[in-house]
């Protein structure tokens, strides 16, 4: 059985205001293409499919299309799980018709999935002359677990699926004590059940698979994801992770990696496209991992060409930056500049930068005395009144004013907390 890893789509995330949506659709149509000449059985998508509760139409829109595509009419299995930008309730809103096209979208933990065999495909499917052995079908389930009968496959999949398992989701309390190490030996034991308990579903003759939505100790991560842990207190040890288990699917890092210290193989597959410049030196890819029961496990990435390089780029001068922003091969990007300047720039200089090249999105100024100063302080040490100053400076090449300060001030002290779940 074939098998292709992939998360942390975001579809609908913008870039300080400028849509990516037009990649997010490229990548898709990189992903069909893949899925067909690699001759996939089984598509896993790990989580933060959109970008947050409330994704736009677009976003929406185009991860149904993408379903219908990866599907090929119930005949390849997709199974997605919610992430923590993900709303599970939205997700699962499609499961009606998506379970009859062998399209599986988990957004709970601990959902029963045995409930979704009762489906007669033959009734259901849109196309009555194809058989059950035609199509994918769910041939047994419970909490948390489902078997795939896949066509094409000699063996059946057994298929462990946890959403992103924060407490309120879990909906249990972990631990009464308030301190981190309690907490965070509370969750990863937790985590390390569910798993475990899971996992006496999987046999020798089934291709056994979890897919998961957490941060794993040891794992590497980048400034585009959303903090889903508060200090340690939500990261899982690697031994969480069964030893019978094929292979098993992570979402939420954005860096393709492997998790070391687990006793079977584990990866996340990072995101499909650039989220932040901490990125920039990254591969994104995909990852195939072809199974066949009581034999190892052969794991590949496929390198994605889809979707805008991120780069940080440094001049000595305007004049360096606007003659390399102008050529017509480095226009395909998304650019964090850096320029060192006698003087700052004036607005007409700025508006020109900006006209020869869309993809600018963060321009820093370096001026005499800004980048090395004289107070050695560290960051976290200063008030947020000098932290503001210090990263405007260094951004604009100037010190902002006081009614600017000010009022940066007064919107810090009057926003909402918001929960992440």
């Amino acid at each position: 059985m074939r098998i292709l890893h992939t998360s942390d789509w975001h579809l609908g995330r913008t870039l300080e205001g400028k849509s990516r949506i037009s990649e997010q659709r490229e990548f898709i149509d990189e992903l069909c293409n893949i899925v067909e000449e690699e001759k996939v059985d089984l598509v896993i998508i790990a989580g933060d499919i959109y970008d947050n509760y409330n994704p736009p139409a677009a976003a929406e829109e185009l991860f149904y299309e993408a379903l219908e595509k990866i599907s090929d009419r119930g005949r390849r299995g997709v199974i997605a799980i919610a992430g923590n930008h993900d709303s599970p309730e939205r997700l699962r809103a499609a499961n009606p018709i998506t379970h009859k096209h062998g399209i599986y979208l988990i957004g709970l933990p601990n959902e029963d999935l045995g409930t979704l065999k009762k489906i007669n495909y033959n009734e259901n499917h849109i196309d009555s002359t194809e058989t059950n052995d035609e199509i994918v079908q769910i041939v047994d389930g419970g909490i948390g677990w489902m078997e795939l009968s896949i066509p094409n496959c000699k063996e059946n999949a057994i298929i462990l699926t946890l959403p992103y398992p924060s407490e309120r989701r879990l909906n249990e309390v972990l631990s009464t004590s308030t301190e981190e190490k309690d907490l965070q030996r509370a969750y990863s034991d937790r985590i390390k059940m569910v798993l475990d308990e899971g996992s006496q579903h999987f046999r020798e003759d089934t291709v056994n698979i979890i897919t998961s939505h957490l941060f794993m100790l040891g794992g590497i991560n980048s400034d585009s994801e959303r903090n889903i842990q508060l200090g340690g207190a939500f990261v899982v040890e690697p031994k969480a992770i069964p030893e019978t288990a094929h292979y098993t699917a992570l979402g939420h890092l954005h860096r393709k990696q492997k998790v070391g210290g687990t006793l079977s193989p584990c990866y996340y597959s990072g995101s499909p496209l650039y989220y932040s410049f901490s990125e920039s030196n990254q591969k994104k890819q995909v990852i195939i991992a072809e199974i066949i029961p009581g034999e190892k496990t052969d794991i590949k990435s496929i390198e994605l060409k889809s979707g805008k390089p991120m780069e940080i780029k440094r001049f000595a001068s305007y004049e360096e930056a606007y003659n390399w922003c102008s050529k017509e091969e480095n226009q395909n990007l998304w650019l964090h500049i850096e320029i060192n300047l006698k003087e700052p720039l004036s607005n007409q200089q700025l508006t020109e930068l900006n006209s020869i090249h869309e993809g600018i999105i963060y321009k820093r100024m370096i001026l005499p005395g800004v980048e090395k100063e004289p107070d050695t302080q560290r960051l976290e040490e200063l008030s947020i009144r000098e932290q503001f100053k210090r990263f405007v400076a260094r951004e604009i090449g100037e010190m902002p004013n006081e009614e600017l300060t000010n009022l940066f001030l007064e919107l810090l002290e009057g926003e909402d907390e918001i929960e992440t779940y």
